[in-house]
Parts: structure tokens; sequence; C-alpha cells
């Protein structure tokens, strides 16, 4: 569903023409904010016996969903303990009356060894976002009855698949769901966006994970001003909860300037106990003129948000964009890269070590025909004023990009994103650095079909290996949902 053959992308705002990332397009789901669950040395040490069937970057496996009679695809993934992983997105499923064939949320939960079950719900829509709990429980957010606006729904099952509850659906007007997130507590926090008239706003709602009770649908939710003529949509991201459950919802606000439409990169916090706003950032660009932020990360007492910044018109380069902000959303530093060069620069994805050193991912291109993408990771210090490394891949299709980015407990770092192959059709690229930026190795895996495939998320399981979800093409043009299994 995501779409990046081009790096500038008109979409019509309310009232203008904005400049939006195109990967932002109808979904590239994932922005989730890949879940990472930290590897200790002792369970290292625990699992090097089994490590050693493997050659690091092998590719384990590979577990597809969807077939010429029943097509699926992918669009959010998560981890969760024992080495589960869980993917989420659409399946066609059979119906009595016409169309034959109906499009429902489906969700798939994989074990280590590449086990899983396959549920898919009654309505017609798609899941847009998953999470896993502590006890293995899965929780899917989808948007349902589209052709009549959509509503946003959660549903839960069991760690072995048996459903336990589909929350009321929540209608605000127009409706979607974008990310979900479980908090400390086991509650499930749900983002999304919502039209209640004219424009579009953000959602936060929070649920009971015991029988989906809504306990609240967040009144500091972020949306734009009717009665202003001069405000316009509000966008959604991306979704992060701090330690004790504070909520931080990242995108983008527009308002109009001297008759002319600018975005804002925008984080909002809201309260975990009754979803009132808390605090709230909107970026300033130093160079050009709008923003946005496309991931989020919450760390200790550090919010990080990446993105880009734009200019009006699309002849002047954009330019990659790290923030870095206190938990109440005062920023503490900031650094645009790429300004005033003649190259177009992008972070998708951020991660922070235990010291605060933060490591971005993204992409770097020539603004002209032919130009090329080339995959950019860094490593910044803690103020965001040195790069402490950087490593790129710019393969000889000239094309690829970073998208999600992990960390291990010893420091390696891991990333996945989209590399263009021989006939400009895009394969999902996986690439593992060492601490000090090393590559040390890098895959390709195409699902074999004429059409782009594409990941929706990368997590590293518990069981030593390296987990990329995707939606891909195979064979005949089939869309089909599919799990990468790496060893680490």
């Amino acid at each position: 569903m995501h779409v990046i053959a081009t790096h500038s992308r008109n979409a019509q705002a309310a009232g203008g023409v904005r400049l939006r990332a195109p990967r932002l397009a109808a979904r590239r789901t994932p922005r989730r904010t890949a879940l990472t669950i930290a590897l200790a040395l002792l369970s290292l040490l625990l699992l090097a016996a089994e490590a050693q069937a493997y050659v690091p970057g092998q590719l384990i496996f590979a577990k597809r969903i969807g077939s010429s009679t029943s097509e699926a695809g992918a669009w959010a993934m998560a981890a969760g303990p024992n080495g589960a992983t869980a993917i989420a997105g659409w399946k066609m499923v059979p119906q009595a009356g016409p169309p034959p064939m109906v499009q429902v949320p489906m969700v798939a939960r994989y074990s280590a060894g590449g086990s899983r079950w396959l549920m898919t719900y009654t309505a017609p829509g798609y899941a847009q976002d998953v999470a896993i709990d502590r006890s293995g429980n899965v929780y899917v957010a989808a948007t349902i009855n589209p052709s009549s606006g959509g509503d946003i729904v959660v549903l839960k099952y069991n760690a072995a698949g048996v459903f336990k509850w589909a929350t009321t659906p929540y209608d605000g007007g127009v409706d979607s769901a974008r990310e979900i997130a479980v908090d400390g507590a086991g509650n499930v926090v749900v983002a999304g966006s919502s039209n209640p008239g004219a424009k579009m706003g953000i959602v936060v709602l929070k649920y009971a994970a015991a029988n989906g009770t809504m306990m609240w649908a967040g009144p500091g939710g972020f949306f734009p001003s009717l009665s202003d003529p001069d405000s316009g949509n509000c966008y959604l991201n991306d979704l992060a909860l701090g330690a004790t459950g504070d909520i931080y919802v990242a995108g983008s606000s527009e308002h109009r300037v001297g008759g002319v439409w600018i975005e804002s990169a925008l984080v909002v916090k809201l309260a975990a106990s009754d979803g009132v706003r808390t605090a709230g950032f909107v970026y300033e660009p130093l160079h050009n003129v709008s923003s946005w932020f496309d991931g989020l990360t919450v760390r200790g007492s550090t919010v990080i948000g990446v993105g880009e910044t734009v200019a009006t018109t699309a002849a002047k380069p954009e330019d990659a964009l790290v923030v870095r902000l206190s938990l109440s959303l005062a920023q503490k530093y900031r650094k645009e890269w790429g300004a005033g060069n003649k190259t177009g620069e992008w972070f998708g994805d951020a991660v922070i070590d235990g010291k605060g050193n933060v490591y971005v991912t993204g992409d770097q291109w020539l603004n002209r025909p032919g130009g090329y993408d080339k995959a950019v990771t860094m490593k910044l210090n803690p103020k965001l004023s040195k790069v402490l490394w950087k490593a790129t891949y710019l393969p000889s299709t000239r094309g690829a990009e970073g998208w999600y980015i992990a960390r291990d407990s010893l420091g390696n770092i891991f990333v996945s994103g989209a590399k263009d192959n021989s006939r400009g059709d895009e394969d999902i690229l996986t690439i593992k650095y060492s601490p000090t930026g090393a590559r040390k190795w890098l895959k390709t895996w195409s699902g074999g079909g004429p059409d782009d495939d594409e990941p929706n998320g990368m997590v590293l399981g518990t069981k030593g290996g390296v987990y990329v979800g995707g939606q891909v093409t195979g064979k005949g043009d089939i869309s089909q949902a599919v799990l990468l299994k790496y060893q680490r």
C-alpha cells in the first residue's frame, strides 16, 4: 500500500497543496516503531548452541499468507515473549453476495520455529497495527466498514489464537486506526485519525485489556479548529508510551500563513489516567518552511522525533530531521541533516542506547530524473551535534532506503528497508552493522512477483532471530503477507 517511487508527492490539503513524504502514502503502516526485545548476555550464552546451526544473516524461514484464490497483505508486525511474532493486515475471504470476495482484517501469530495460527475478523476492513503483551495475548487495531466512512475497533486473541473480545466500534465521523500499544498495566492504547467535521484530527483511545471496555476517548487528542479557515488537517504518524504509561503521539498539523499552507512537525503528550493533553510541541525549522515527524521513540527521560523538513516547492531538496525533547516536550537538541546541499534526505526511524546516543536510518537522494537513493544509517551523540559514525548503502541498481532500525544488547544495529532490483521494483532489504558501524551482513529478499516487495516492520526476537514482516507480490502478481526470519 506504500509507494516510494518518488520523493516529492503532492497531495491536496484543505484549501491548498502540501508536500508529503511518499513513505506516508495509504500505509507503510508500520511506522510501527519496531519493538525490540533486548537480549541479556546470559540469554545469548544459553542460545549459543542453537545458533550454531545457522550462519549469521542466513534466512531461516520465509512464511507467506495469500494465494491466487485468497490474496492477503500485512501492514504491521510486533514481537512477543519466547520468540513469538505477529503480523497483521488484510485477507480476501468469500462471502454470500456480490462481490464474491471481501477484504477483512487478518492477524497471524508465529512461534520462534515458524508454526502459526491465523485469524480473520467478520467485518469488512483491514488491520493496521498489532501488539503482543507479556502473556502472549495479541491485540489488533483495525478499521472496519471503510465503505461507510470507517470505524475503529480493537480485537484481542489469546496466545493460542482464541478470540477473546472486540471493542464497540468507535464512530467519531470518518475514522481509521493507525497505531496500538500495550502499557505496563496491561491496558491498550490506540491512536488513529478521526474526521468529526470537515477536517481530519488525531484521536487517542484507551481500553481495559481484561474485557475491552473503553476507559476514555482522549479529550487531549489533537483536532484542528473547524471555525478557523487557516487551520488545516492534523496527521498521525506514530505512537509511543513512556515508562509511567504517558502517551506520546507524533505527526504534523497544517496551517495557512499568508495564503500558503504550511505543515509543522507535532508531538502531543497525553496523561495515562484520563487522556488529557499535558504537553505539546510544534517544530520551527531552521531552513525549510514545512516539517513533519514520521517516527517517535521514547526511552528514559528522552523523546526523539525523526522526519524531514520541506520547502514550499519541490525544487528545493528536503532535509532529514531529528529532534531531542524532554518528557515534558521541551526541545533540547536538533539536527537538520543536508541543509544547503543539492540532495534530499529523510530519517524514518530511531533508537536510543543507554548512554543517550541516537541511531537513525533513512535515505539520501538526488532530486533529478535518474537520481539515486542510498540507505543511510547514523550514530549521533546525545546532543545530536556530532556524527559518531555513518554507514551508507548504494546498490548498483541505485535505489535503497532504510525504514526501520533496532539495536541489540551488544550494540549491533539492524536496519530494514527497500532496495531497487534490476527491473526497478523494490525488494526487502535487511542489514546488520557492528557497534562501530561496520557492515556485517546484507540480505535482500523478493517475493518472486512483478511488483514491489516492502517491509512493514522489523523486530529482534528472544530466540536470536531478526524478523522482518512485509507485503509482497508472489508469482502471478498475487498479493501476499510475509514474515522473514534471519539468523542474527
